[in-house]
């Protein structure tokens, strides 16, 4: 049971935003995912954040606003957020209801698998927005094995090479890198190459 809710949370929380910077955030296609806020990042960006919901998952903004300014926790935001997607409730009763988020789901009858069901759309949606590709298209590279990152990465230099996205999936090898992948189509490695942080995590 406690494995199941912990998959069942993380599948809530990982409808965020992917694949997004951590630097400036002009929009909030560029904010950090929910878990990765501070308080202080989430109160300098909030009508970013508001809208970023707002859109996302068609609550209403003024109450967003209200619960980001009364100091909620922007990871409590994006699971009633969702909740309130999945279930037809309006966001600011979802909010009431936090106890154990896994509870309030269950009391909604908000099942694993269409909260499953809801990140990978949304996941699809916004990797193909990354990758200049179409959402069927990244799904089934998906479920052929590709890494997200690695469809996003493809998707940037097929697009500004002019090349289909599997012909350049198909000349990244473990032995170079997406620099390496851009040069060979005569591009700027360094516009392709993913951030330093990145690069170097363990």
């Amino acid at each position: 049971m406690l494995n199941f809710k912990k998959k069942f949370l993380t599948g809530l929380l990982s409808g965020a935003l992917l694949l997004t910077g951590s630097q400036a955030f002009a929009n909030p296609s560029e904010m950090p995912p929910p878990m990765m806020m501070n308080e202080e990042q989430v109160a300098e960006n909030l009508n970013g954040w508001v809208k970023h919901f707002t859109d996302e998952y068609g609550v209403d903004s003024a109450q967003v606003e209200a619960a980001l300014k009364d100091g909620v926790n922007i990871r409590d935001v994006q699971f009633a957020a969702v909740l309130s997607k999945l279930s037809g409730k309006s966001f600011s009763d979802v909010l009431a209801m936090k106890t154990d988020w896994f509870q309030v789901a269950e009391k909604l009858g908000v099942t694993r698998a269409q909260v499953e069901e809801f990140t990978r759309q949304q996941m699809s949606a916004k990797l193909a927005k990354e990758s200049f590709t179409d959402v069927k298209t990244v799904q089934s590279l998906i479920k052929d094995g590709y890494h997200p990152q690695d469809i996003a990465m493809a998707g940037k230099i097929a697009n500004a090479a002019g090349k289909d996205i599997k012909s350049v999936l198909s000349k990244r090898k473990i032995n170079n890198t997406w620099g390496d992948v851009a040069k060979s189509f005569g591009l700027d490695a360094k516009k392709f190459m993913p951030p330093e942080p990145n690069r170097h995590r363990k």
